[in-house]
């Protein structure tokens, strides 16, 4: 089992809070197949995008990354564990999602959320050298 933070982004306000997660299966960006309305609905109109950051080396779990999450409508940073990673709850939209970890380059990725779907970010951080 797999101890992580759950960050909720609506409307400009952040939620964090810490949850328990079975060890990840999914592979690297993988995308649940789009959720039919009533999921939607079931989901409270968001979609969950996990964040998981492969770091080389590996860092103790009380180390923190920045992560700066822009959207259409929504701007947000948030300090995460950069050992076990974060589970995001977002409105569906394109994100842009800049991973900063001192001592490591930092990395930009996208996601695109759909309502009531799970999707799953892998972003590698190289040590700066």
């Amino acid at each position: 089992m797999i101890h992580q933070q759950s960050a909720r982004l609506l409307g400009g306000a952040l939620l964090v809070t810490a949850c328990a997660h079975a060890a990840p299966g999914t592979p690297a960006g993988a995308a649940a197949s789009p959720a039919a309305p009533s999921a939607c609905a079931a989901a409270n109109g968001v979609g969950k995008l996990q964040l998981l950051l492969m770091l080389q080396p590996a860092v103790p779990e009380t180390t923190e990354a920045l992560v700066r999450i822009e959207g259409e409508n929504e701007r947000s940073s948030v300090r995460v564990s950069a050992a076990l990673g974060t589970t995001f709850e977002l409105r569906p939209g394109t994100y842009r999602l800049t991973v900063s970890l001192p001592g490591y380059s930092s990395a930009t990725r996208t996601a695109d959320i759909a309502c009531g779907a799970d999707k799953s970010l892998s972003i590698p951080l190289a040590r700066k050298r």
